[in-house]
């Protein structure tokens, strides 16, 4: 069982790109739907490198590909971890439209590895849970700039109730 917080990994060059680019009322996002179409669970969402299964080829979808890239390589350098296949980053901002949870779910249906990196200040009630055959084992507070990996686990979030959140994920193998 792994589960690894990390707070102080990023650059200040990654932090003032979080802040001056990502958290700006400019940075494009998308409509987007937790596992269901009709977006009963939506939440916005930047795609930098789509789903194995959902790429025509291995290029990525985001101008902000490399400022993605170099978060994950600091976070990699700092904690001593190999990303051997890079499986997917998206950017997603969360907010409170009148359901506690997200749905428990893996990103996969595959082991891999997770790399959720918090991108704003937001309500620390918005925790990350992590559970092991239906038992939490972990929940995450979040907190701007820390990064938090973790093996395949089902997990859910808790929607803020006040403001939004914005987290940067990354799955690899």
């Amino acid at each position: 069982m792994m589960i690894k917080e990390c707070k102080d990994f990023l650059s200040n060059n990654s932090k003032s790109n979080i802040d001056n680019i990502i958290t700006n009322l400019n940075f494009p996002y998308y409509m987007s739907s937790s596992h269901n179409k009709n977006l009963e669970y939506p939440y916005l969402s930047h795609i930098i490198l789509k789903r194995p299964e959902e790429r025509e080829n291995e290029n990525f979808n985001s101008p902000y590909a490399n400022l993605f890239l170099n978060i994950l390589n600091e976070f990699e350098n700092k904690n001593k971890i190999k990303v051997n296949q890079l499986l997917r980053i998206a950017i997603n901002l969360t907010f409170n439209f009148g359901k506690e949870k997200s749905f428990t779910h893996e990103d996969h249906e595959f082991k891999h590895r997770q790399l959720i990196v918090y991108l704003n200040d937001c309500d620390k009630d918005s925790k990350t849970v992590i559970l092991n055959k239906n038992k939490i084992i972990k929940k995450i507070t979040p907190e701007k700039f820390k990064g938090v990996l973790f093996d395949s686990y089902p997990h859910y979030m808790i929607y803020p109730k006040k403001g939004y959140r914005i987290i940067a994920v990354y799955t690899f193998i």
